[in-house]
Formats: structure tokens, C-alpha cells, sequence
């Protein structure tokens, strides 16, 4: 059985993860929240912005 434990995030970095999640395209939040969301694979940077990946998604979604 395989066990998934969210990556932990601090109160303000998850809710820069839920800021990008529902702000387009130019979300203002700390860049230090976003390398972090970025490293954790949470986000990416596109062309048009930073984006939640599926697994952002997944994370903001357990939180609830």
C-alpha cells in the first residue's frame, strides 16, 4: 500500500499555491513561495504565467 503525505507548506506558502490556482496570469506572490511551489513540483512557469500542476491540484484538494 502506498501512503501519500503532502510535502508540507507553510499557512501563506499554501495559500500562494491557491492564489496562483485561481489568479491569471500574473498572480503577486512572494518569490520566495514560488521557488518553493516550483521546487515541489507544485507549479510551473509557462509563457503565460505560473500554473498548478495536477499535483498542486492534488495538494490544494487533501487540504480541504
Amino acid at each position: 500500500m502506498t501512503v501519500h503525505a503532502p510535502k508540507l507548506l507553510t499557512p501563506e506558502e499554501f495559500a500562494s499555491l491557491i492564489e496562483i490556482a485561481i489568479t491569471s496570469p500574473h498572480p503577486t506572490i512572494p518569490a520566495l513561495h514560488l521557488a518553493k511551489l516550483i521546487s515541489l513540483g507544485y507549479v510551473v512557469v509557462t509563457a503565460k504565467g505560473p500554473v498548478v500542476t495536477g499535483d498542486g491540484l492534488i495538494r490544494i484538494t487533501e487540504s480541504e
